[in-house]
C-alpha cells in the first residue's frame, strides 16, 4: 500500500463535519437501500466513528498486530449486527464514489485504486474476526 497516496488522497476529500463519510452514506443508501434499516439510530454518530476509524487505520499501517487485533474486533462485532462479506464490497464501491465525486479533477484513478485495495484489505482484516461456521471461533 502507498501510504503517502492514501495520506495525501483524504486530505483532498476530508471535509469538515464528517463531509466524507456523511456522503458516504447518502451513497450508500441510494445504491444500497436494503442496508439502511441497520443504521435505525441515524448515521450522524456513525460518520463520525467511521471518520475516526479510517484515520486511525492510516495511522496505523505501519502496525501489522494493531490492525490485525483491532480491525479482528470490529469486524466481530459487525457479524453480530449482520453484516455480510458482499456489504463490505458495496462499502469499497460507495466509499471510493463519494471520495471520487468530492476529489473531482484532482482525484486521480491511482487514488481510487489505492484505495480500493486499502478499503478491501481493512474489509478482509475485519472478516478474520467473524466467527467460524462450524466451529464459533474466531
Amino acid at each position: 500500500m502507498n501510504k503517502n497516496l492514501l495520506l495525501h488522497s483524504l486530505t483532498l476529500v476530508d471535509l469538515p463535519d464528517d463531509g466524507l463519510t456523511v456522503r458516504f452514506y447518502d451513497i450508500l443508501f441510494e445504491r444500497y437501500p436494503a442496508v439502511k434499516p441497520m443504521f435505525s439510530r441515524g448515521t450522524r454518530q456513525q460518520a463520525a466513528m467511521l471518520r475516526t476509524a479510517i484515520v486511525s487505520v492510516l495511522d496505523h499501517l505501519d502496525d501489522e498486530e494493531w490492525l490485525a487485533s483491532t480491525l479482528g474486533a470490529l469486524g466481530a462485532r459487525h457479524a453480530g449486527m449482520g453484516v455480510t462479506e458482499p456489504m463490505y464490497a458495496a462499502v469499497t464501491e460507495c466509499m471510493v464514489a463519494a471520495m471520487s465525486e468530492i476529489g473531482g479533477t484532482a482525484w486521480t484513478p491511482a487514488m481510487s485504486d489505492e484505495w480500493t485495495g486499502a478499503l478491501t484489505a481493512v474489509a478482509g482484516l475485519m472478516m478474520s474476526g467473524y466467527p467460524d461456521a462450524e466451529t464459533g471461533a474466531a
